[in-house]
Parts: structure tokens; C-alpha cells; sequence
């Protein structure tokens, strides 16, 4: 297996290779492409940085020496090139485990125990918007409506993929009848 990590600003890109050939690339935690090959492959992506929409292009290819290597551009601008991907396990991320610690209490509806752990997690991975999420959830089943909003518009702020959920999500019906919704939405809708 063989990994590698790449900071571009303040988003970090992971680069990881299975035994099996197959290729994922995670930004700030969440995973935006994931192909198989064993030869090599161009992953496309988008990431909005300071609310505005950039697009990369990872690029991974065997060396002549037998090396996995990977160039990254940035808006078409080479910002890496002919990185060798060490080989090496994928490392769990240090905030991983206060995450998950903090989804199982929120699904347990031990709700301040899981805001301390999800702000536990922020402390170690302040870029990771899946957790301001699942943060909005906690802060909205407890009715704190001003800071389950804010968590959302930073969520959001940091680039959470999927954003429809916002609008669905059964943890975040409170929030969602607050007038200050009103604001997500259109920022969603712009997007």
C-alpha cells in the first residue's frame, strides 16, 4: 500500500493506492474520487477554497524505475510534479477516532458528550467539514440555533460535498424551521 499527502492552501489532498490497484484521493478528510488501475490515472476534482471553485487534476503514472509517481495541477498550473508515493499504510487521521466517538454518541442522542468529542476532533482537524456537520446535528437536537447555523455556513465554508443533505437530514429539522435557514439555502442553491 502506499500513501501520500499534498497541501494545497488550506485543503490537504491524500493520495492513496491499495494493493489492489485502486486509487483514492480524499480532500480534508472527505473522499472526492476513487478509481482502479494499475497502470495510473487522472482524478478531476473541484474544491471551492475562500468561496471560490477550483479545480485540480491528480495524475498518477508508473516511473521508469518502478515508482508510483503523481503531479498535481492547480487551475491547470502545475503545483506538484513527479512525486514518489512512499510506500506506506494509510495513517488514521489524528482526529479520527474523537469523530467517530462523537457520531456514536450522537446516534446514541448522548448529545453533550458528543459536542465534546466532535469539538475534541476540530481541535486536531479544524478543516474537516464533515464534523461541523454532525456538529449542526448535535447543536440542533439541543436547540442552540444560533451555533448549529454557524456550524452549517462553516460546513459549507469548508467545502462538505454533500450538501443536499443539510436539507434532509431528520438531526437537522429544528434548524431548518429557524429564520436563519433561510441564508443556507440560498448559499446551497448557489452552488
Amino acid at each position: 500500500m502506499q500513501y501520500l499527502e499534498l497541501v494545497s492552501g488550506d485543503i490537504t489532498i491524500c493520495y492513496h493506492n491499495s494493493w489492489t490497484g485502486v486509487e483514492t484521493v480524499e480532500i480534508n478528510g472527505q473522499t472526492y474520487s476513487k478509481q482502479s488501475s494499475i497502470m495510473g490515472l487522472q482524478h478531476q476534482f473541484d474544491v471551492k477554497e475562500n468561496g471560490i471553485l477550483v479545480h485540480y487534476q491528480l495524475t498518477s503514472r508508473l516511473g521508469n524505475d518502478g515508482n508510483v509517481l503523481v503531479d498535481l495541477l492547480r487551475d491547470g498550473i502545475m503545483i506538484h510534479k513527479n512525486v514518489i508515493v512512499p510506500y506506506t499504510t494509510k495513517p488514521k487521521s489524528p482526529a479520527f477516532a474523537d469523530k467517530q466517538e462523537g457520531l456514536k454518541k450522537l446516534k446514541m442522542y448522548d448529545i453533550d458528550q458528543a459536542i465534546d468529542e466532535f469539538k475534541k476532533a476540530l481541535k486536531k482537524t479544524p478543516n474537516d467539514p464533515e464534523i461541523y456537520f454532525h456538529l449542526a446535528c448535535a447543536y440542533s437536537n439541543k436547540e442552540m440555533a444560533n451555533e448549529g447555523l454557524s456550524c452549517l455556513v462553516t460546513a459549507i465554508e469548508k467545502g462538505l460535498k454533500d450538501t443536499e443533505m443539510i436539507l434532509s437530514h431528520e438531526m437537522l429539522s429544528y434548524l431548518r424551521m429557524q429564520p436563519g435557514f433561510e441564508h443556507i439555502q440560498s448559499v446551497i442553491k448557489k452552488m
